[in-house]
């Protein structure tokens, strides 16, 4: 089944979005998720992952986090299906665990060789899927999307820490 995304007409300028409006955003933002790990699990189905899995590896990989608490800060996922995650990426040989000498309780996650390897083809195949949806964008209209989600990044992380 597929459902195009109708963009309601914009807004005036300089008048903040109603209710309605601002609330339009969220389900679309959701569908871009979904649409995008749709097509990484269809793509790297010949590298035996999925889509969260390469999240997970390039995450790691991008030293973006180190730990499955960081990992589910940022991805958004509950403890139990970010163990499953891990333990699917180490059962392939992409990462490897290490318990912190320090403190026991913390356990770091590494990408091994074989993950390093096989990474830049994971990234362009990402690259390509992620270009394919901003097919028609032009290089302004997609840093103006960039600022725009970053706004939105900060202003829903500085009200967290508000309250």
């Amino acid at each position: 089944m597929s459902r195009r995304a109708v963009a309601k007409p914009a807004a005036a300028e300089g008048r903040p979005p109603s209710t309605e409006e601002a609330f339009a955003v969220a389900p679309l933002i959701g569908r871009v998720r979904t649409v995008l790990l749709t097509a990484l699990d269809r793509e790297l189905q010949p590298y035996g992952l999925a889509g969260t899995q390469f999240a997970v590896l390039k995450n790691i990989a991008d030293e973006t986090a180190d730990t499955a608490a960081d990992l589910c800060r940022i991805l958004h996922y509950d403890t139990g299906s970010m163990t499953r995650i891990l333990d699917r990426l180490e059962e392939k040989g992409l990462i490897s665990r290490e318990r912190s000498r320090d403190d026991r309780r913390v356990v770091s996650l590494r990408v091994t060789t074989a993950g390093r390897a096989v990474l830049p083809r994971l990234r362009d195949t990402a690259a390509r899927i992620v270009e394919g949806m901003l097919e028609g964008f032009s290089a302004g209209e997609v840093e103006e999307l960039q600022r725009y989600l970053a706004r939105m990044i900060d202003n829903g992380q500085r009200r967290a820490q508000a309250e």
